[in-house]
């Protein structure tokens, strides 16, 4: 990749969870406002009947926003902890990643069949999408803690805030998911489905570092051709 793509690639990385966290946030406010699905008693749409009705169509739009965005994140943080690491640490890497393409296929069963006219296979999708994700979530995280005790890659993995910020996430992840099981509260399938979310800012402070040294890179390449140009 030319230096100036890559440059290109990095900064959007920096910016991606935060626009898909935007984009997720501003689905559901929409789909909670066009819908006459909200359970009785309750002030929000239950998270499995989003595709439900008048809110199906912003449920669509909202999956096919936010399908590249997450895609680009999960490529972009695959590629970044694979710049240093072994043979043996990338295949474990790998598989990993491979994990979090289960729930698209999940997805894109939920962003296309509405539950009011499939009820079980939206369901079904809905699971799946949290399934997926707490697997990936659990497996990135203690990938992330087995780093920071080797202390791979130098600095970067030297940060304890990062390991413990992934932890919290998850765990916050599996108790709202657990909660929202036994009792069906709406709000808790929002805390469990926003988590995820959260858990990709973690990303940002890596992706951000990268960033900023590819772009100190640059300038010194280019002082360097500079100064050869002059010497020839």
């Amino acid at each position: 990749m030319p230096p100036s793509a890559a440059s290109v690639w990095d900064w959007t990385l920096v910016v991606l969870p935060f626009t898909a966290l935007i984009t997720f946030i501003v689905t559901l406010v929409a789909c909670n406002l066009s819908s006459n699905y909200t359970p009785a008693g309750e002030s929000l749409l239950s998270i499995s009947q989003l595709g439900s009705g008048p809110a199906y169509i912003y449920f669509i739009v909202g999956f096919v926003m936010l399908f590249p965005q997450i895609i680009a994140i999960i490529i972009g943080r695959l590629l970044f902890l694979l710049e240093t690491q072994g043979i043996i640490n990338k295949i474990l890497l790998y598989i990993v990643h491979i994990v979090i393409l289960i729930p698209f296929v999940f997805m894109l069963i939920a962003a296309f069949v509405s539950s009011g006219s499939r009820s079980d296979a939206h369901l079904l999708a809905i699971y799946g999408i949290f399934g997926s994700i707490a697997l990936y979530c659990l497996l990135h995280t203690i990938g992330v803690f087995y780093l920071y005790i080797r202390k791979a890659n130098g600095a970067q993995y030297a940060k304890i805030y990062l390991p413990i910020w992934f932890l919290v996430c998850s765990l916050l992840f599996l108790a709202s998911f657990g909660v929202w099981l036994n009792n069906n509260g709406s709000i808790w399938g929002y805390v469990a489905a926003i988590t995820p979310f959260l858990y990709f800012l973690g990303f940002v402070p890596q992706f951000w570092a990268r960033a900023r040294s590819r772009k100190r890179y640059s300038a010194v390449s280019k002082v360097s051709k500079v100064l050869d140009s002059f010497n020839g």
